[in-house]
């Protein structure tokens, strides 16, 4: 993904803890998929810059992404530091070492329906003509990958992204990433299948019909509908941790 686009999700982070929070914000963008497999990251003088700390901090937090297998540092010709080309299965491994539990699904699709919910909704009311176009053309392209898992798994994220955009609330928008992020490495261990991924309340035309239609309240319904669908086809398949014996 082109740099111009993905660092304006950035900004300066406070002192304390300043490594990890860089680390956490760069580990949440890849995984929402605004930065993928194969995207260069700027120089650690750029996003120091970008994040408003000393050098050494970035390089601290370029240790931690490096030490989780989320980017690599490749040096002679092409060299840079860039996200790993297997991203989507690296996510997979560090989810599997603290795997998702029923009530972590529940709580997450509640957050999405609150988050994600309210931001369709808004987008209904708000989005403009060319935002909308946008919007249909994203749902579309989304169409067109549903074999791939990875490349739905982009496409999905970008759409939702765009409809949080169309809210006008950055805070919406904020929080949409995070729920990306997670969406990712829930995913990631239960990507499904194409027949899965093609079902009406998995794909996004009533929603998308919905905001289209500049109806708020229907927005809100139909996206509970389809985190519903998602939680559903993630719930077969959690192995809750055996409870420990008296």
């Amino acid at each position: 993904m082109d740099g111009k686009s993905w660092t304006q999700h950035i900004e300066p982070v406070r002192a304390a803890g300043a490594a990890e929070a860089i680390a956490r914000r760069l580990g949440e963008l890849i995984g929402a998929r605004i930065l993928v497999g194969g995207d260069r990251l700027p120089p650690e003088k750029t996003l120091a810059e970008l994040f408003g700390v000393a050098v050494m901090t970035v390089r601290h937090s370029m240790a931690v992404l490096r030490e989780d297998g989320l980017i690599e540092t490749r040096r002679g010709r092409g060299a840079g530091t860039f996200v790993v080309p297997d991203i989507l299965t690296r996510i997979g491994e560090l989810t599997a070492l603290h795997p998702y539990t029923r009530a972590d699904i529940e709580e997450l699709t509640a957050w999405r329906i609150a988050v994600s919910g309210e931001a369709s909704a808004r987008a209904a009311r708000l989005a403009s003509d060319a935002g909308l176009a946008r919007m249909r053309a994203l749902e579309l392209a989304a169409d067109a990958v549903v074999a791939d898992a990875e490349a739905y798994r982009t496409a999905d994220a970008g759409l939702h992204l765009h409809i949080a955009e169309l809210s006008g609330s950055r805070r919406l928008l904020e929080a949409e990433q995070g729920i990306q992020h997670e969406l990712t490495r829930l995913l990631a261990g239960h990507p499904g299948g194409t027949g899965s991924r093609s079902t009406p309340d998995q794909r996004h035309r009533a929603l998308a019909g919905a905001i289209e239609a500049r109806d708020p309240a229907l927005a809100r319904r139909q996206f509970a509908v389809h985190a519903e669908a998602t939680a559903d086809l993630c719930l077969p398949f959690v192995q809750e941790p055996a409870e420990s014996q008296p």
